[in-house]
């Protein structure tokens, strides 16, 4: 398997939105989950403008993506989507996470930044100190996978 998967809790306020740490055949898909929220970084995450299936989805099951697109999208067990989820509105310089049940936490844009990048920054250390990955025979999956990073580099290295 080319994805990170792991164990995750995420606290909004007083809500904890996620926690699979008690279920050890629980393995979510960080790899999806740190790039769903690099995109939170420039963009809203709402369900008319989601920018994955979900922010931690529990598989992620296939790479879909189009040649002129530089987004790939990570699809999750299909066909039901099967994760966490939490919406993420920009409001000048401040971030609005909204839980599903709707609870409100509103942070300074520089503090929700710092969180999300020291998760990436965790998802990306493991993969450098594991063996290297086998790149897909498929073309097509061989070109998602290189998508992903690709995706993935970008919107990281803008906040260095």
């Amino acid at each position: 398997d080319r994805c990170a998967h792991g164990k995750v809790r995420v606290t909004i306020g007083d809500d904890i939105v996620a926690d699979n740490s008690t279920d050890p055949n629980d393995w979510w898909s960080l790899t999806a989950m740190a790039l769903h929220l690099l995109r939170t970084l420039e963009m809203n995450h709402t369900s008319e403008n989601p920018v994955g299936d979900c922010l931690i989805p529990g598989e992620g099951h296939h790479i879909d993506h189009h040649q002129n697109d530089p987004i790939v999208h990570i699809e999750t067990a299909y066909p039901m989507v099967k994760g966490e989820n939490w919406w993420v509105i920009h409001q000048d310089t401040n971030v609005k996470l909204v839980t599903e049940s709707s609870n409100e936490t509103i942070i300074p844009f520089e503090s929700y930044k710092n969180e999300v990048l020291n998760f990436v920054d965790k998802v990306q250390g493991f993969y450098k100190s594991s063996k290297p990955k086998t790149l897909p025979k498929d073309k097509y999956d061989k070109d998602g996978y290189i998508k992903l990073w690709q995706e993935w580099d970008l919107r990281r290295n803008k906040y260095t």
